[in-house]
């Protein structure tokens, strides 16, 4: 399973619910992603810019999902779901890179 960050920009009308009927959206937040079996590491509210933050552990499809039923509520104005690497894959894909660069011939050189 890979690890995720998904940031996601509260709507005004989810600001307007949550005024009216203060809530707890880390459970709510936790009882979906659950539903699908993704595990979150960690959950954060961004105060400058209005947004939820999520670290969590699923698959791609699991993740299509997520942004299918949080796009559908109305709750956010934007989401995006960032897959994240480790560092030491990150420095397994540059061994690789430097492994392999000389098979690509860029545009701008002949």
């Amino acid at each position: 399973m890979a690890v995720y960050m998904t940031k996601a920009k509260y709507s005004t009308q989810a600001f307007q619910g949550m005024l009216a009927k203060p809530s707890d959206r880390e459970q709510a937040t936790r009882a979906l992603f659950d539903a699908l079996g993704v595990s979150i590491h960690h959950l954060y509210f961004e105060i400058s810019t209005g947004s939820v933050v999520v670290i969590s552990e699923g698959t791609a499809d699991q993740m299509a999902c997520l942004g299918m039923v949080t796009g559908a509520s109305g709750a956010f104005d934007s989401i995006n779901a960032t897959e994240l690497i480790s560092m030491n894959a990150m420095s397994a894909a540059m061994g690789t890179a430097q492994r392999i660069a000389q098979a690509y011939v860029s545009p701008n050189k002949s």
